[in-house]
């Protein structure tokens, strides 16, 4: 009995150092280090990259964000050799080794994109063996390697291809995971793509959208390893099914064993989330104001999707089967916006490069106009070329003609001038490399110098200067596109000038017209007599009447009304603004200020927004005065408009000539505690007496003085509030006389200033 007594304790005493010691590892924090890596170039036998440095910055900024690396844990890497691989890998071996004891389990993230070749990568003029870089991420004394490669036969670094998960590493939120993970973003035999469409590759631009929610299939707000490559595969795959190079397969190789669920991103830790409700179903495609992708979802399933995003602006398009919707919102720090149906409005091979392919793999866009302006012209030297109607000269040499000079008296064409061209009809030719005139059309493919005509220019590319009397137009212009009636372009890096009517879709610099410019996307000066109109727009924009614009981030004035989607800035008119979304860097300033929602400061007589103040308010003084006001804005920053009368004033329908009312403007700031509110207002006050209107009368006391305002409000019920308030007054010098001749129970006088004080009782109404 004494034994099994023993051996009973011994068991207990060791369970309890058992659960004390899990409680302690428990209580230890997971701790997450990384390297991102990202090289564009890998010498002069390999096409150079576009998006692998940004790639690799943007990876690091996600898992700071929301992946759980801090950044003195993380290292990125710009354009690195062997030898800073190998000095970074150290460094975190060494931050892994002086934290050992700080943490229940330690997890080495290791991210690279650029290029690489069947067996190592490229870094440059150096190479760093697949075998070489297994040991050194091995060697990292951590408990969890994840390896993520982005490039050209990474799967080569896998070996196994398609590799096996060993079970159980998914089961629960236990700390014993350990063991390695490889990623990579092509296999053994395939090149890996990045996409001027998508601003990034393929595979990385899965991953991040991915981690930032769209893996998440359990809908926990948190993205698992086997969520994001099941995703990054997906997505990669579909993207590339099409492409000029050919489908992508990303492979993996997943050797964790134990139980614990290696979360890598947990989107409820971000500042900003946005919620796909249920009701959208389809792809669900978001791209920021400058038209960059950020994330795309095939979204079928009937539960929300929450995606962590940063602070902007975005627009948001969803096709399913049946139609297809867009819209846009906005996200702010520290709120969740809800992307529901109801916020949407119904309504070629891509191209790729190769990551490790040589240059002439590229599937560049341009390719064909390369190959137009590639191909070999047949053309012959003319020091003048002279044209009645058809170029009856030149046309005898059967080629195409190059000159310093062409000459027509109704029509004239040449390939390329390096001096004057000049038609009292119509000019034309491919390149312009001085100057074009024609009294009616002038027409070339690239101008360096100055094309102008009487009534229509056209050009491809302007280097210079195009003008004329009626009509111009042009795919790109770097200079100056002047004309009298109505100018037309699709890239304007410039000024471009009309009397009448200015368009362009991309446009950057300065853009004048006495009546109207458009514009789709636009940075710099838009100014017109009366209307200017913009997509997304970054500067100022000035318009005698109207001004309108997408997404503004800049300033916006017109002397009449403002409308714009979304606001980053200063929006003024001289009557009305009107904005969907006024953000909290965002101030607009009119006479009436609208926003669907507001996060920013409206100054106005009338300020309304769905989520901020608008409320009526009634009070009685302690000097028998009745204050009617309107409170508009909003909490931190909000505006009062009101006038004050006396009681007996309503019992006469005429304004006797000892009889006043004054108005008042002000503006305040509110602090709530549950139904409790505390108002700061400072106002303007000007008081009319009823000699005033007497005409005969100008020696009139009417004055202005300022005034000061505390006030508590108490909400027994929804939208109305009890108000009590305390108003001091004061008038200095010749405006004294208006707060003398006011009725008053205390009225405190000074040499140069009277004081009037005044407690007030009343009721408000909200309207929101």
């Amino acid at each position: 009995m004494r034994r099994i007594k023993m051996f009973t304790e011994k068991t207990i005493l060791m369970n309890m150092l058992l659960l004390l010691s899990a409680a302690f590892i428990s209580a230890l924090e997971v701790e997450r280090y990384a390297i991102f890596a990202g090289c564009n170039n890998a010498g002069k036998d390999h096409e150079k990259l576009m998006y692998a440095a940004t790639d690799a910055m943007a990876f690091q900024k996600t898992m700071s964000e929301i992946g759980g690396v801090s950044k003195a844990n993380g290292i990125l890497l710009l354009e690195p050799g062997k030898d800073d691989l190998d000095q970074a890998m150290d460094d975190i071996s060494h931050k892994i080794l002086n934290n050992k004891n700080k943490a229940s389990r330690t997890e080495f993230i290791f991210y690279y994109s650029g290029h690489s070749d069947e067996d190592s990568l490229l870094l440059g003029k150096e190479t760093y063996s697949y075998s070489q870089l297994k040991a050194a991420i091995s060697s990292v004394p951590s408990d969890v390697h994840v390896v993520i490669l982005d490039s050209c036969y990474s799967g080569n670094f896998i070996r196994t291809k398609g590799g096996q998960r060993q079970k159980p590493f998914l089961v629960d939120d236990s700390s014993v995971v350990k063991g390695h993970a490889y990623l990579s973003s092509s296999s053994s035999q395939e090149f890996s793509q990045e996409s001027d469409e998508i601003g990034s590759s393929f595979f990385t631009s899965a991953m991040l959208t991915g981690l930032r929610g769209a893996a998440d299939s359990s809908g926990d707000k948190r993205v698992t390893l086997n969520e994001l490559y099941s995703y990054a595969f997906n997505e990669t795959l579909y993207k590339t099914e099409k492409s000029s190079a050919g489908p992508q397969h990303p492979n993996y190789n997943i050797t964790l064993v134990g139980s614990g669920d290696l979360v890598l991103s947990d989107i409820s830790s971000s500042d900003c989330v946005v919620r796909i409700a249920s009701d959208v179903k389809g792809r669900v495609i978001i791209r920021n104001t400058e038209g960059k992708l950020i994330s795309e979802i095939n979204k079928l399933q009937s539960s929300p999707v929450y995606l962590a995003l940063e602070e902007d602006t975005y627009n948001v398009v969803v096709i399913s089967d049946s139609n297809t919707k867009q819209g846009k919102f906005t996200l702010t720090s520290g709120k969740v916006y809800d992307l529901k149906s109801s916020n949407l409005n119904s309504t070629n091979l891509e191209v790729t490069r190769l990551r490790g392919g040589d240059s002439s793999s590229d599937g560049g866009e341009d390719s064909d106009d390369e190959d137009e302006e590639d191909k070999e012209v047949d053309l012959a030297w003319m020091p003048l070329d002279f044209s009645f109607v058809m170029n009856e000269f030149s046309s005898l040499l059967h080629k195409d003609i190059y000159t310093n000079c062409s000459v027509g008296l109704f029509n004239t064409s040449a390939y390329e001038v390096k001096g004057v061209m000049t038609s009292a009809g119509i000019s034309s030719a491919e390149i312009i490399k001085g100057v074009q005139l024609s009294a009616l059309i002038s027409y070339a493919k690239e101008v360096h110098g100055i094309q102008g005509a009487e009534i229509f220019n056209a050009a491809h590319d302007i280097h210079g200067i195009q003008a004329a009397g009626i009509f111009n137009s042009a795919h790109d212009i770097h200079g100056i596109q002047a004309s009298g009636v109505f100018n037309f372009s699709h890239d304007v890096n410039g000024i471009q000038a009309s009397g009448i009517f200015n368009n362009s879709r991309n446009f950057s610099g300065l853009q004048t017209a006495g009546i109207f410019n458009k514009a789709d996307d636009f940075q710099g000066l838009q100014t017109a007599g009366i209307f200017n109109t913009s997509d997304d727009f970054s500067g100022l924009q000035a318009a005698g009447i109207v001004n309108n614009a997408g997404a503004l981030n800049g300033f916006q004035a017109s002397g009449v009304l403002n409308f714009a989607d979304s606001i980053t800035g200063l929006q003024a008119a001289g009557v009305l603004n009107v904005t969907d979304y006024l953000s909290q860097n965002g101030v607009q300033i009119g006479l009436i200020n609208y926003a669907k929602e507001s996060d920013g400061f409206q100054l106005g007589l009338l300020n309304i927004s769905r989520n901020g103040l608008l409320e009526y308010e009634l009070a009685l003084t302690s000097n028998l005065n009745l204050r009617h006001s309107i409170t508009s804005g909003n909490s931190n920053l909000y505006c009062v408009l009101g006038y004050s009368t006396p009681v007996v004033w309503y019992a006469s329908p005429w304004i006797e000539e000892d009889e006043y009312y004054g108005v008042y403007f002000g503006i305040g700031s509110r602090y709530s505690i549950g139904k409790f509110d505390f108002d700061f207002e400072v106002a303007g006050n000007q008081v009319f007496f009823g000699k005033k209107l007497d005409p005969e009368d100008s020696d009139s006391d009417n004055g202005y003085y300022p005034s000061l305002r505390l006030a508590a409000g108490y909400k027994p019920v929804d939208k109305v509030k009890i108000v009590t308030g305390f108003i001091l007054s004061a008038a200095f010098n010749d405006d004294k006389l208006a707060l003398e001749e006011m009725d008053s129970n205390i009225l405190i006088k000074r040499k140069n200033a009277v004081f009037l004080p005044e407690f007030e009782l009343g009721l408000s109404y909200s309207f929101n």
